[in-house]
């Protein structure tokens, strides 16, 4: 009798784990990390898209009403994920998690809409994480010591990253150093260095400093930090002595990759030591 059931239980299929959506890249690369060894997400975002203006295939609206779990960011950053209809549950981390920041004018004030480029503050994404952790076990429970030991791992990733951001920041103030930015999306990784942006060419919404706040920016003097993204650089006359690094949002070139988020985070770290003058 006992060997009939045991018999009897093997023979039972295993429940899947969730079927998983995700939206931008860092993120993406987030819900595979925490679910490695058990399943890997649908991202729906290539890594060149800007999800402002993304719009979805209809092989992309197929897999995201084939999702049990919807991991985006919100706060208006992925408008395209509210018109498709289905039976998936959405998690906006941006809004459920976090304490989002006003996106800033040109002369830095705060504007009424909410800035979403949380994910570039590894501080933010601890929480995130645990968010992601604690709503996959909440539907495949079978899978929890996975789950508990792929998110200790990320969380030391993460705690890592954020105290060299912040070591490197205690750097930059040491030697006064000023940030410039391309484009109104650095503010949360300001925030986690301490050192404030004092000008930028392009708001949130992409449009571009006019002739009084350019003129401010090209005063400037004294060491200063120039933050491009891929799609807005700077004029290349502008601050002709200020350093200048490179940091992509999106995390492109790591898109798909294993270890995404520690590739993801190692950039922007090894990008922002660039604005110090010691070597």
């Amino acid at each position: 009798m006992r060997l009939l059931l045991a018999l009897l239980l093997l023979a039972q299929p295993a429940l899947a784990a969730p079927k998983v959506a995700t939206t931008i890249p860092p993120l993406a690369g987030l819900v595979a990390e925490v679910m490695q060894g058990i399943s890997a997400p649908t991202a729906l975002m290539p890594a060149n898209a800007e999800p402002h203006s993304f719009s979805l295939r209809p092989s992309q609206i197929s897999a995201l009403r084939e999702a049990e779990l919807v991991f985006a960011v919100g706060l208006g950053l992925e408008p395209w994920l509210d018109r498709v209809e289905g039976g998936f549950t959405t998690f906006k981390l941006g809004e459920t998690t976090s304490e989002p920041l006003p996106a800033r004018n040109f002369d830095l004030s705060a504007r009424p809409a909410p800035d979403p480029h949380l994910w570039l503050d590894p501080g933010e994404m601890i929480a995130w994480e645990l968010e992601i952790t604690q709503s996959l076990i909440e539907r495949d429970p079978a899978n929890t010591t996975t789950y508990r030991a792929n998110e200790f791992a990320l969380l030391k990733t993460l705690v890592a990253a954020k105290e060299r951001l912040a070591e490197i920041g205690a750097d930059m103030r040491a030697e006064r150093v000023r940030l410039v930015v391309t484009h109104d999306a650095f503010q949360y990784l300001e925030r986690r260095l301490g050192v404030a942006s004092v000008g930028m060419l392009a708001d949130y919404t992409e449009a571009r400093a006019g002739a009084r706040s350019l003129s401010a920016i090209y005063a400037l003097d004294g060491p200063v930090c120039i933050l491009e993204s891929p799609e807005l650089q700077a004029p290349s006359d502008l601050l002709l002595e200020a350093r200048r690094v490179r940091i992509d949002p999106m995390g492109a070139a790591f898109a798909g990759a294993p270890d995404f988020t520690a590739r993801y985070y190692d950039a922007i770290t090894t990008a922002i030591e660039s604005c110090l003058t010691r070597p």
